[in-house]
């Protein structure tokens, strides 16, 4: 077998290992109106006095979360994720 026979086998393996390794996961921005009110309110009554900067609705493995980035007044940041049925699954810098 040819060295560009080779290359392109090396390559196709390379692109289909990594469509499989990024394919079950999911990441897109949002904006707080757009989520379930159960969600929702979840994050609001944890802003802990801080502002929503960022939202992402991630879906991986058929499960649907959303990160939520808070930045707070007093200048410190932390992360919060909710389920999709409103439930406060992690909080932490």
């Amino acid at each position: 077998m040819n060295v560009k026979a080779r290359i392109l086998i090396l390559a196709i393996g390379l692109t289909s290992f990594v469509t499989l390794a990024f394919a079950n996961k999911y990441e897109t921005e949002v904006k707080l109106y757009q989520l379930p009110e159960a969600v929702q309110k979840t994050i609001i009554v944890n802003l802990q006095g801080g502002e929503a900067e960022k939202i992402e609705k991630e879906i991986a493995n058929s499960v649907t979360t959303y990160e939520v980035h808070v930045k707070r007044h007093v200048g410190d940041t932390f992360k919060m994720k909710v389920d999709k049925n409103g439930r406060l699954v992690l909080e932490g810098k």
